[in-house]
């Protein structure tokens, strides 16, 4: 790769450039390029301008400046790669690659937004201590046979699969009891902090928690997350203790693109002291009602096909089935790697 006077970086591909982005003017450009790239793909969710800024604005080990890059082939943009690094729970160094391409970008454009991220993350590497021990990521959530090809002949291995559930109808729903003791009720103000709090310790230790999960910019991006609808909220209180919670909401763009009524029965959490008694099975079926009560016909979610806790189980028995799968791609970034 050749980097010109202005942070353009040629590539084998003719015609294609790689430069530094255009924030937030480029915005809507990106998250185009997002929704049109996983959408070929059967993804389920459509993500929304206000949305990307938001998640951009609160990133944690990720400058915008120095670790994005537009892919634009003959002056139109078609692809996009950013990196960043969290140290994960779960021991160990990730160096993720966000790696998006529209589904007409020309041949050898995946290559190089990925030859970009990987010499960018192992820069990035080379400035940070050598412990913990650091891995390449690459999450698809864009898979094609192709895609997937390449990431493994670059020595990249499968290690973690996520499956997008759909509930295609919101009828029968069972009105399943919480424990004695567990009531739910309206989400105050005052309440949506302490529910953040309870949803990170609820998930720590989970696939992809990390130590920045607690940090302040994690915060703001939750509470300034364009989604959030407290009213649909199905928060499980033990005394003043949150024990369980289940944060709905509906995406309007659903209708728009899909013409569906869907709503999204997620960020579905126990308390680990608490789980193995019925309570996410019950604060299901109420997020469930209270989709319908909107007028939503159907609901989806997503969840770790190896959840640890059985939540596929649990969805399976509340009537979802699986209807996409992503991957979690990773290597370890060697030592003799070069920078």
């Amino acid at each position: 790769m050749t980097t010109t006077a202005g942070g353009a970086t040629s590539t084998a591909v003719p015609g294609l450039l790689l430069r530094p982005v255009r924030w937030p003017e480029e915005a809507a450009t990106l998250n185009d390029i997002n929704n049109s790239g996983r959408i070929a793909t059967g993804n389920l969710e459509v993500l929304s301008v206000e949305g990307f800024l938001n998640d951009y604005a609160h990133l944690v080990h990720s400058d915008l400046a120095a670790d994005l890059r537009v892919a634009e082939h003959d002056g139109r943009p078609v692809a996009y790669v950013r990196v960043e690094w969290q140290d994960e729970l779960r021991g160990g160094r990730l160096h993720v690659q966000a790696l998006m391409t529209r589904p007409d970008a020309s041949a050898g454009t995946f290559e190089a937004i990925l030859d970009w991220g990987e010499s960018r993350s192992r820069a990035v590497a080379a400035a940070l201590p050598a412990d913990p021990p650091a891995t390449l990521g690459a999450f698809l959530n864009e898979e094609t046979p192709a895609h997937r090809a390449i990431l493994e002949a670059r020595g990249y291995r499968a290690v973690r699969s996520f499956f997008g559930m759909v509930r295609p109808t919101l009828d029968d729903i069972a009105d399943l009891p919480l424990p004695p003791g567990v009531h739910v009720r309206p989400v105050r103000p005052e309440d949506v902090r302490p529910i953040w709090e309870a949803e990170v310790v609820a998930f720590a230790g989970h696939w992809g928690s990390s130590a920045g999960d607690t940090c302040e910019e994690r915060w703001l991006r939750f509470r300034d997350e364009t989604l959030n609808d407290p009213a649909l909220w199905q928060v499980a209180w033990a005394g003043d203790a949150i024990v369980g919670m289940v944060r709905p909401y509906i995406n309007p763009l659903d209708l728009e693109v899909f013409g569906v009524r869907r709503g999204w029965c997620e960020n579905i959490s126990t308390h680990a002291d608490w789980r193995g008694r019925g309570i996410a099975k019950a604060l299901i079926a109420r997020a469930l009602v209270a989709l319908r009560d909107r007028g939503m016909t159907e609901a989806a979610l997503g969840v770790d096909a190896e959840n640890e806790t059985g939540a596929p189980g649990v969805y399976r028995a509340m009537g979802f089935v699986e209807r996409t799968r992503e991957t979690d791609f990773r290597r370890p970034l060697l030592p003799g790697d070069p920078a």
